[in-house]
């Protein structure tokens, strides 16, 4: 029997239908249909990526809703604003701020064997990231040696302390902040107009890109002016699932002087196994590190 993926797409077809049905249950016809489109997503598999964009999409017309998760964001953006004045920054090592980061993905919308919360994810701040393909030592160097410091924001709520957290890093490292974050809603997922309204408030001096659309910044149908922040010189702070699952689906959107640093929660089986940590525990993980375990994975008796 051919060994599991550490990203089955079986498993990651479980979790969209899970997904998915959440927005239409009760409604038998329309959850005929969704499945309907799941299937018919998943025959052709473009990527993990388009196929999670693509049914979202679907989910939303289907409603006649353009944006399913508007008040979710700003409920989980105002209570962390509420919060954010408990954190001191200002007193963290910059390696401490990236734990951070990786922590504060806590939220996202329900998903098979994990069931996100604002206490959850405040309760758990201070959760120590599991560091693999770099350490605690080279996150100086990393800085100092950056020409911009970009973060791929993820989830609303989390943006909040991503945007403080990153501003901070960049003062002391003396570098331009540069905000990603999709065009169009999706999920829970800050949007570029939300992330402006964020910096005006939190860090004015940093700039906002957006992708152009729903998708994410390594997908090619995302705008260029976000892709070519993936360049030469470039620190890529990239938050969350979606946006790692999306740097494997297309590797080749980074430039190959870029430095990327990944940080989320393995909050399901398929990434706590690629990762080889506990469930639901923060990561802070090299792009070097990732690829290399897809090879591990995908190598004779890996």
């Amino acid at each position: 029997m051919r060994r599991r993926e550490p990203l089955d797409p079986l498993e990651c077809v479980a979790c969209l239908v899970y997904e998915r049905l959440q927005a239409v249950a009760g409604d038998r016809a329309r959850e005929a249909r969704v499945l309907a489109k799941a299937a018919e997503l998943v025959a052709r598999w473009p990527s993990r990526t388009s196929v999670f964009v693509e049914s979202y999409d679907y989910v939303e017309r289907l409603l006649g809703v353009h944006d399913l998760y508007r008040e979710k964001r700003e409920e989980l953006s105002h209570a962390v604003l509420e919060a954010l004045g408990a954190l001191d920054l200002a007193g963290m090592e910059d390696w401490e701020i990236f734990s951070l980061m990786a922590a504060a993905n806590g939220v996202d919308i329900p998903m098979p064997g994990y069931r996100p919360g604002l206490e959850k994810l405040l309760r758990g701040l201070r959760d120590r990231a599991a560091w693999l393909g770099l350490g605690e030592g080279d996150v100086e160097k990393l800085l100092g040696a950056s020409e911009r410091i970009v973060v791929v924001l993820d989830n609303a709520g989390e943006a909040v302390l991503d945007i403080a957290a990153a501003g901070e890093l960049a003062r002391r490292a003396g570098k331009p902040l540069y905000l990603v974050a999709r065009g169009e809603p999706y999920e829970v997922d800050v949007t570029a107009r939300e992330a402006v309204e964020l910096a005006a408030r939190l860090e004015p001096g940093a700039r906002v890109v957006s992708t152009g659309g729903r998708y994410p910044v390594f997908h090619p149908r995302a705008s260029q002016e976000s892709r070519s922040l993936l360049a030469d010189g470039s620190l890529v702070l990239v938050k969350g699932i979606a946006n790692l699952e999306a740097f494997l689906d297309y590797p080749d959107a980074a430039g190959p002087g870029a430095s990327l640093v990944f940080m989320l929660r393995a909050k399901c089986g398929p990434l706590s196994r690629f990762f080889r940590v506990g469930h639901a525990e923060p990561v802070v993980a090299s792009a070097e590190w990732l690829l290399e375990r897809l090879r591990e994975w995908r190598s004779p008796g890996g």
